[in-house]
């Protein structure tokens, strides 16, 4: 992340359309967003790192999306992965791209032995985007999130098992 990223990751995360898929209940300042663009980018230290999937336009770099690793846990070798590409450029392949250089990423730099993601049941599009990208359905936490409507959906769980990983070192 850069620092001229604020304003795009702000206005993602102001979404409130969105909040319903997570823990977020009130909006995010630029100013905290500002901290967070330039904080401690330490993998071990924070749990979490973000990266921006940008494409290169006539114009130059533009960025239309960003990749997770969240709940980092070297001791067990696993990591959450989300994903948020901007509307315009959905259905393109660049976040099954993002996704692939993610693992490539986790297997071979932070040693990991798997990767989850937790889908809304009713995400079709994201539940066919993790199969895709080689993501196992493994299961279902019942009823598990509010939807903005006020009705409850299933949280799926998808995993990527790297067989060839082992314990960093």
């Amino acid at each position: 992340m850069e620092t001229r990223d604020v304003d795009l990751l702000c206005s993602w995360e102001n979404n409130s359309s969105d909040w319903w898929m997570g823990a977020t209940l009130q909006p995010v300042s630029r100013e905290a967003m500002t901290e967070f663009v330039q904080g401690n980018s330490d993998l071990y230290q924070s749990r979490q790192c973000r990266w921006m999937l940008d494409q290169k336009t006539s114009e130059g770099w533009q960025t239309i999306g960003a990749l997770d690793l969240y709940d980092f846990d070297p001791r067990q070798c696993r990591a959450g992965v989300a994903v948020h590409i901007e509307p315009n450029f959905r259905r393109q392949g660049h976040a099954l791209a993002g996704l692939a250089l993610l693992a490539t990423y986790a297997l071979q730099h932070l040693g990991l032995k798997q990767l989850y993601a937790e889908i809304p049941e009713s995400h079709s599009a994201s539940r066919r985007l993790f199969a895709q990208a080689g993501y196992e359905e493994t299961g279902a936490r019942k009823h598990w999130l509010r939807t903005r409507e006020g009705n409850w959906d299933n949280l799926i769980t998808c995993q990527l098992l790297f067989e060839s990983a082992s314990a960093p070192s």
